[in-house]
């Protein structure tokens, strides 16, 4: 038998006011936000490898993602986090956040309401 843990009422992902931000230079390939996360959200980046020598996590399947703040609790090296969704898109525009750390659908959006603005 297994046991899933869900928070009991998610938020559709177009609603959500919080987005995940993965710090990939911090990750130390731990797998502990991959093994906690209840909807398997997570996954290690085996493609390449962080400043450290590590395989970063990466969001695979962001869609699947209730909000649980499972894997930012777990997270010894606070790598992975939910932020607001306006302090991760002005911290995207100002640059102290790169893309490749925002996860996907969120960077798209962005990137879109961007070019829609010029």
């Amino acid at each position: 038998m297994s046991t899933v843990r869900t928070p009991i009422v998610p938020k559709p992902p177009r609603t959500r006011e919080r987005v995940l931000v993965i710090l990939q230079e911090q990750c130390k390939q731990c797998g502990l936000c991959v093994e906690f996360c209840p909807k398997n959200v997570l996954c290690l980046d085996t493609t390449k490898y962080n400043r450290r020598g590590y395989h970063p996590v990466k969001a695979c399947d962001y869609e699947a993602c209730v909000n649980c703040e499972f894997c930012e609790r777990i997270c010894p090296d606070m790598a992975i986090f939910l932020a607001d969704r306006d302090e991760a898109e002005a911290a995207w525009k100002s640059g102290s956040v790169e893309q490749n750390t925002l996860i996907p659908e969120f960077m798209s959006q962005t990137h879109t309401a961007t070019e829609e603005k010029q």
